[in-house]
């Protein structure tokens, strides 16, 4: 059998991918297909001798040359899987990207999504999904422990496309608070912070990081707890693991992937904040209970088999 992502990148390049999907999604999946033993390949076009295409995410820079492979390969008649981990065909902030996963939902194809949320409403749509959620960043779990800073230290990390919620929360539910938030993302969120004027000023002081897993964890190390809000209803649960994995308390929204972690972090409640910017050692023990799970929950083990179940239904469909 023959694999063939619609990517820019190789296979090898996956895991070190500075985007999520392809490091912690399509990582997986290929270790899934040469565990299967697959023939594997990776090109903006199309391999005519694969069995199985599977469109990685599609990013602006990327959807013109997406849309002219969609045509191609709609003619092809072979089994076509969409990896969806942002709910744009709902939204009206990407009505570029938006009109390109329209087109994939006309055709034969199986859009690959981590969440059950997203999967509903998919197949209220009429398409055909499988669920398979996001895998994790390669770290140890830190213990937690006392930062002893004169100033509380937060950590809030992602991708640009998850700056406006932490826009939201530091101001309003967080703006009278003083502390230095630590912000690791890409450098276009950056861009977003110095472009921004916010009716209401924040009192923390802004410091940011270019976003890399290494900067990640030192970062963490000198932070007292993390912050995590969203205005992704049906985003996964891996920056949340992520950040508990750091050793980290964490203030999160009560978003649908976070719900079977919920006895284990602060939500953005006014006493509840005022408590964990108090004191953050009493929720050590939590975050050391989130770790024991997340580590069974997030296994490799775990995650390779769920891919392996979506080749097999996929071989079904073919054969």
């Amino acid at each position: 059998m023959h694999l063939h992502f619609i990517s820019p990148f190789d296979p090898i390049e996956f895991r070190s991918s500075s985007i999520a999907s392809f490091r912690l999604r399509l990582s997986y999946l290929n270790e899934a297909a040469k565990q299967c033993g697959y023939s594997i390949t990776s090109d903006l076009s199309i391999n005519y001798s694969a069995d199985i295409f599977y469109i990685s995410k599609i990013t602006r820079d990327k959807q013109k040359e997406i849309t002219n492979i969609i045509q191609k390969i709609k003619k092809t008649n072979k089994q076509i899987l969409v990896d969806y981990t942002d709910d744009i065909l709902e939204g009206n902030y990407d009505e570029e990207r938006k009109e390109v996963y329209e087109e994939l939902m006309k055709i034969n194809s199986v859009f690959i999504v981590p969440v059950d949320g997203l999967a509903t409403k998919l197949a209220e749509r009429g398409k055909k999904t499988f669920v398979i959620s996001d895998g994790i960043d390669n770290i140890p779990n830190i213990e937690p422990f006392n930062k002893n800073n004169k100033v509380i230290n937060v950590l809030w990390n992602g991708h640009s496309s998850n700056i406006d919620s932490l826009l939201r929360v530091i101001s309003k539910d967080l703006v009278n608070y003083n502390f230095n938030l630590h912000i690791v993302s890409n450098s276009a969120s950056f861009q977003i912070l110095r472009e921004t004027n916010l009716e209401t000023i924040p009192k923390c002081k802004l410091i940011g990081h270019i976003w890399s897993i290494k900067k990640l964890q030192e970062v963490a190390k000198i932070c007292n707890f993390a912050i995590l809000p969203s205005d992704k209803i049906w985003a996964s649960a891996n920056r949340l693991a992520t950040n508990f994995r750091l050793g980290l308390p964490v203030i999160a929204e009560n978003i649908s992937s976070y719900k079977p972690y919920s006895d284990y972090y602060c939500a953005f409640e006014q006493g509840a904040i005022s408590d964990i910017f108090k004191s953050q050692e009493k929720w050590f023990e939590l975050v050391r209970e989130a770790q024991t799970r997340i580590k069974k929950d997030f296994s490799s083990e775990r995650l390779v088999n769920s891919w392996k179940g979506l080749l097999k239904d996929s071989i079904k469909k073919i054969f």
